[in-house]
């Protein structure tokens, strides 16, 4: 059995759907990404994959919270750690491999479902919607391999070269309730996005491809 912590950046964080990918032959644990501190390197030093989820915050933030997870990241980097990076989650790595994280040219909310541009047929086998929801983007920088190239951005899935270590700006792992919770969220900021009826229709066609493809390539991490 191995073990997964899932670190979310909001207590509102759904992670229902990735927790039961491991549920019949691992085992996962959840921490609230300001909680980092209070782990000890004993208890950081069981785990074997680690999932960094989306949130609101920038992966340019001076916060003592954003400041320590880099530490965190870090820590794990050097232990050889697997780690997946999803959204913001992908954006700490990047950061931390040397990318810029940045705005597209027009400060536009990327929003809806986008056919993946992939750049690798080993990870990506088929063709392949996501979910992309962010409005800041990753810039590509030579520690990657990359996997998937952005519309608005450089940079939509990469790997870091040498390393189990990856980053999806994509989301694939959201259910209807995340997406309806993100939506009310950011609608009134944003009112050029793609409708949430569009959203919601493009879910239910892609939502079990998506969940398929992200569970498999989370197991084969852990073998």
């Amino acid at each position: 059995m191995k073990r997964v912590l899932q670190i979310i950046h909001s207590e509102e964080a759904d992670v229902s759907v990735v927790s039961k990918f491991f549920q019949k032959k691992h085992q996962s644990s959840t921490v609230f990404y300001k909680n980092l501190y209070f782990l000890k390197k004993k208890d950081i030093d069981r785990f074997d994959l680690f999932i960094f989820h989306g949130g609101k915050q920038s992966a340019n933030s001076k916060s003592k919270a954003i400041s320590y997870e880099y530490k965190f990241l870090n820590y794990i980097i050097k232990q050889n750690k697997s780690i997946v990076g999803i959204c913001l989650g992908a954006q700490l790595i990047a950061k931390t491999y040397g990318s810029n994280i940045t705005k597209s040219k027009n400060k536009l909310f990327e929003c809806g479902y986008k056919k993946n541009q992939t750049k690798n047929k080993k990870v990506f086998k088929n063709n392949l919607s996501f979910l992309q929801f962010h409005t800041e983007g990753i810039s590509y920088n030579k520690n990657m391999e990359l996997l998937g190239k952005g519309i608005l951005y450089e940079v939509d899935s990469f790997k870091i070269k040498g390393k189990d270590i990856y980053g999806f700006q994509f989301h694939p792992e959201v259910t209807t309730n995340t997406i309806k919770r993100w939506h009310d969220i950011v609608k009134l900021k944003y009112p050029y996005i793609e409708s949430l009826n569009k959203i919601m229709r493009d879910f239910k066609k892609y939502q079990n491809k998506n969940y398929d493809w992200f569970q498999n390539f989370l197991l084969k991490l852990l073998k």
